[in-house]
């Protein structure tokens, strides 16, 4: 196996270990527990605070949106560790990373994490899920 075959192997499985661990964090630190309210929300009629937190920013109809970071960060987080549609999910994640920072930003709460997400997001829209992932498997990364 020569020297370049040999790194190659080893940055698909740094890209691979990358994917999955933030995509798993994302989706069960983050996600988890919005996904939850939500559900609690829809079905019992519970109350949930992410929709205010939405409408402090300035977006309309801030259910629908909490519902939609909700479901990226959760569903979206599952998909990305899997590596399956991988460059649509890491550009939603991006999209829904750049609020939160911006978010924690004027409100002064901490941002690195939603900046690390975002950067790691990011990083994988440009690059691709790689050799070990859905997306070759099922041959589904067309970008």
């Amino acid at each position: 196996m020569s020297l370049l075959s040999r790194f190659s192997a080893f940055e698909q499985f740094g890209l691979l270990l990358l994917r999955v661990g933030s995509g798993l964090f994302l989706a069960f630190l983050h996600g988890w527990g919005k996904m939850t309210g939500l559900w609690g929300h829809l079905i019992k009629g519970e109350e949930w605070g992410f929709p205010n937190s939405v409408a402090s920013i300035g977006f309309p109809i801030p259910l629908f949106f909490a519902a939609v970071s909700t479901l990226t960060e959760f569903i979206g987080g599952l998909t990305f560790a899997a590596g399956l549609y991988t460059r649509y999910v890491a550009l939603f994640i991006s999209i829904n990373m750049s609020v939160a920072v911006y978010r924690h930003l004027i409100s002064d709460m901490r941002y690195e994490l939603a900046a690390l997400f975002l950067l790691i997001s990011f990083y994988i829209l440009l690059r691709g899920a790689g050799r070990y992932s859905c997306d070759r498997f099922f041959k589904t990364d067309s970008v």
